[in-house]
């Protein structure tokens, strides 16, 4: 399995997606960004959650997030990406080829409320999402199972 971020079709979006949990508060936050065939950022968010129950229950919520988020902002043929097995057990990714969504639902405790951004990342996550561009597969060389 690769550890970079791969590349969907052209004709498609990807939506990778994380989540952090806070057992004490039992709250968590997730992180969604939404990028096409060239790396380019078409959205992010961060949604803050209270009263979840575990992890598991945080990483259900931030796939559901990606995927009412992409479906909200228009797009149809979208693939989607997390690193939570159990979750997506086809489409699992590790946490660093997951980075950007990763950052931006830790973001979340410390700004304090859900937002999210159009054709950009917040502030903090644009030399993540830089650096992950230049990492990047190309689209010919990317392995992707659509949604």
């Amino acid at each position: 399995m690769s550890s970079k971020w791969l590349h969907p079709d052209r004709r498609a979006v990807k939506v990778n997606f994380d989540a952090a949990f806070c057992q004490r508060l039992k709250q968590c936050s997730s992180g969604v960004v939404i990028r096409n065939n060239l790396g380019l950022v078409m959205g992010s968010g961060v949604v803050l959650y209270s009263h979840v129950a575990d992890a598991f229950a945080a990483e259900a919520l931030a796939c559901l997030h990606a995927i009412t988020f992409a479906r909200d902002m228009g797009f149809r043929k979208v693939v989607v990406e997390g690193d939570s097995r159990t979750i997506i057990v086809k489409v699992q990714r590790d946490r660093e080829s997951n980075l950007v969504a990763h950052t931006i639902a830790r973001m979340g405790f410390k700004i304090g409320n859900s937002q999210c951004w159009v054709e950009e990342v917040p502030p903090d996550t644009v030399a993540v999402i830089e650096k992950d561009r230049h990492l990047t597969q190309q689209p010919d060389q990317a392995r992707s199972i659509i949604a």
